[in-house]
């Protein structure tokens, strides 16, 4: 184990963010690389690209990723995140390979489905490790560790399609999966979490909220069973799976979608612009919601990216517009993922912010039901307009439902309640 003296070098939390940040980088590519395997992929299985059948798997991807971020929060809040994070990184790796070498639906639904396990561990602990560090730029933080996740498949993205088309599709799923195992567990071996009540050199709460007087906290750490307690809880709830299930429809269609809209070549370029826009918009609002506050960013980041999504339903065969929309669509889209977890680390405390952030990430799976099977149906059923449409107005509705959000205060009784154990812990200690 590590002392507490390396822990409390002041050097040592950005390098836990670069470590986060490739982590994620590296995980990314189950989600917004997805895409570039569903055409080999129809070919092998006889099924067409945005199919339902194969749509599946993007849902059960989705699914398993969020819950399993959810138990690894609570794992980590625990025991530390180091050897979960380790387990992560091989089960990652596993899922890949193993994924090359499926040859039915079902059980590629199961590889790429155990694969996920891993995406999510890694994204929990990654994520709560700036929650937990960086008390003092929460926002900013965040962004960059989901710059990896964001926009690490923008590098890799085209790297992965050279393998497929020169080599094969299974191929490329054998070099990023040893690479992932490799590569993250070693990695995760440097995890770590702060020690109790530890602060940033220099750092004063009180200070810091006269001067961002944007930034809205509550002065208490919630648990897991009195933060689901709190309205402000399911408002945060709702408007995530909102935002999360307008956007992941798009990055799991984003050839099929632009092919019938009548841009073949666009769609193609679309895959590697939308993860570069996502990362990059995740630390521009991520940074910038240190100073205006979480709730008014994600109203402005989310207002547009619902109007976008409904530009795009409309506009003429114009490929740079085409574009420059899924570019803007992506850009404050994916700041959902730098927003949320200091919110929700602002309103109930960083104590047990991996399980209450992996909680709340739970609504991605739901979206994930929307996004990979629901959205197929619809675009299969009615079209890419309606669809477009649908997703525009979920991401708009989000935006509002911010504007109602205000840190939660915890009853007197449970705060007293919460003191009498502390105390009793401490003389116990003594």
């Amino acid at each position: 184990m590590m002392s507490n003296k390396w822990l409390e070098k002041g050097w040592f939390r950005w390098f836990l963010v670069v470590a986060a940040t490739i982590s994620m980088a590296l995980v990314s590519v189950y989600e917004y690389s997805w895409t570039l395997y569903t055409v080999p992929l129809g070919k092998v299985f006889n099924v067409a690209p945005g199919s339902a059948a194969l749509g599946l798997t993007f849902t059960i991807y989705i699914i398993v990723q969020a819950l399993s971020m959810f138990v690894a929060g609570r794992i980590a809040d625990r025991y530390g995140p180091r050897l979960i994070s380790m387990l992560g990184g091989i089960v990652t790796g596993i899922g890949y390979v193993s994924s090359a070498f499926a040859n039915s639906l079902p059980l590629l639904y199961l590889t790429y489905g155990f694969g996920s396990i891993g995406v999510g561990i890694i994204y929990g602990t990654a994520i709560s490790t700036a929650v937990r560090w960086f008390p003092d730029k929460r926002g900013l933080a965040t962004g960059v560790i989901e710059i990896g996740f964001g926009g690490g498949s923008f590098a890799l993205s085209p790297l992965i399609q050279y393998i497929i088309t020169s080599i094969s599709y299974r191929t490329a799923l054998v070099y990023l999966g040893i690479t992932q195992l490799v590569v993250i567990t070693l990695l995760a071996y440097f995890f770590a979490y702060p020690p109790p009540q530890w602060l940033p050199k220099g750092f004063n709460a009180e200070e810091y909220e006269r001067k961002r007087k944007m930034i809205k906290r509550s002065k208490s750490d919630f648990s897991v069973s009195q933060m689901v307690k709190t309205w402000q809880w399911w408002v945060i709830y709702i408007a995530f799976f909102l935002i999360a299930g307008s956007g992941l429809s798009i990055i799991g269609h984003l050839i099929p979608y632009g092919r019938s809209l009548g841009f073949s070549i666009a769609a193609v370029i679309a895959v590697f612009l939308f993860p570069f826009a996502n990362g990059l918009g995740r630390f521009v609002m991520g940074t910038v919601s240190d100073y205006l506050g979480r709730p008014y960013t994600m109203t402005l980041s989310f207002g547009i990216s619902g109007i976008s999504m409904l530009s795009v339903a409309f506009i003429p065969k114009i490929a740079p517009l085409y574009l420059a929309l899924i570019f803007l669509t992506a850009f404050t889209w994916g700041p959902l993922f730098s927003l949320f977890p200091p919110l929700v680390g602002d309103y109930y405390g960083p104590k047990h912010s991996g399980a209450n952030y992996g909680l709340t990430y739970t609504a991605k799976a739901l979206a994930g039901i929307f996004a990979g099977y629901g959205a197929s149906v619809l675009f299969t059923s009615y079209g890419i307009k309606e669809t477009l449409v649908i997703t525009g107005l979920m991401a708009i509705i989000s935006s509002i439902l911010a504007l109602t959000l205000r840190p939660p205060k915890m009853p007197t009784a449970q705060i007293a309640s919460a003191e009498s154990q502390r105390d009793s812990i401490e003389s116990k200690t003594k």
